[in-house]
C-alpha cells in the first residue's frame, strides 16, 4: 500500500477547551487532546443500526454522494435528522467514546467547539461523507 492509499488509523484532535478528568492520583487533570482511532467493524454496526442501511452502504463502499450534488446534501440532512433524539445521540456519543478509548462522561464534557473537531476527525476516515457534510457548513 503506497502512502497515498494508506489509510488513517488514527486522528489527534487537539481540545479548544481542555477536559476535567480524573487523574491517576485522585486529583482533577485537564485533557488536552483526544486520539480518535479507525473505525471497527462494531462502530460501524452501531451506526448502521443507529443511523440506517444506507449510511452503512456509503461507509463500506467509500462513496457517498458528491458533495455539490443535492442527492449528496440531502443525504448528510438525512443522517443528522435521524439523531434527533436523547436515546440516539447517547449512542452516537458512546460510539465516540469507544472509537476514543475515552468514558462517555469525557465526550459529553466536551466544548460544542471541539464536538465539531471531532466530527471532522471522524470525517478523515470517510472522505467521501466529510466532503458532502461540508458542503452543508457556510462559506467564511
Amino acid at each position: 500500500m503506497t502512502k497515498e492509499t494508506a489509510l488513517k488509523t488514527k486522528v489527534e484532535i487537539p481540545l479548544a477547551v481542555p477536559v476535567d478528568v480524573p487523574g491517576a492520583d485522585g486529583k482533577t487533570a485537564q485533557r488536552l487532546s483526544i486520539t480518535m482511532r479507525r473505525p471497527k467493524l462494531r462502530h460501524t454496526k452501531r451506526l448502521a443500526a443507529l443511523l440506517g442501511e444506507d449510511v452503512l452502504t456509503a461507509l463500506m463502499s467509500g462513496a457517498s454522494a458528491e458533495a455539490e450534488t443535492e442527492e449528496g446534501r440531502a443525504f448528510v440532512v438525512r443522517i443528522v435528522g435521524k439523531l434527533l433524539s436523547q436515546e440516539r445521540l447517547d449512542e452516537l456519543t458512546a460510539i465516540v467514546a469507544d472509537m476514543c478509548g475515552e468514558d462517555v462522561a469525557v465526550i459529553d464534557d466536551l466544548d460544542p467547539v471541539d464536538i465539531v473537531k471531532v466530527a471532522m476527525a471522524f470525517g478523515d476516515f470517510f472522505p467521501a461523507l466529510r466532503s458532502a457534510a461540508l458542503s452543508l457548513w457556510p462559506a467564511t
